[in-house]
């Protein structure tokens, strides 16, 4: 089982509820117990902001791209806890695409959890790990 708190998760979980689409994420960027910014998929609004090499689907910002735009801090070091909900507000897979593990990256965080549909219901990925040895276009 993955280490992290159910604070974490249910403060997620209740972020995932904002969102603009049938299946809502949420998303936590916290250092150790420090919530340090929070976001959920929605539509267009926060687009204007985003770099147009990380906007990947047009009007649409992800759950963690939307947390990193909203950061009013360095995130580098930071852990990254992503959860997505469907409409009985059961965790669903949540893994973060290749386009924002290219952002979460970019910006310095080093691990990401994210919710999964069956047991643990949370995983791990080490962000460093993952990048080492690759190219990245970021």
């Amino acid at each position: 089982m993955v280490n992290i708190k159910s604070k974490m998760v249910e403060a997620a979980i209740k972020i995932a509820r904002n969102g603009d689409h049938k299946q809502r994420v949420g998303c936590i960027i916290f250092n150790k117990k420090k919530i340090l910014s929070i976001g959920h998929n929605q539509c267009q609004r926060a687009v204007k902001k985003l770099h147009p090499k990380f906007q990947r689907w047009k009007g649409s910002v992800h759950a963690e791209v939307d947390a990193i735009i909203h950061a009013m801090t360095d995130l580098k070091g930071s852990s990254l806890l992503v959860v997505r909900i469907n409409k009985k507000e059961q965790l669903r897979l949540a893994r973060p695409c290749q386009h924002c593990m290219k952002y979460i990256h970019h910006v310095g965080i080093k691990k990401v959890y994210y919710s999964t549909s069956s047991y643990p219901y949370i995983e791990y990925i080490s962000v460093n790990k993952l990048f080492e040895g690759k190219e990245t276009d970021v």
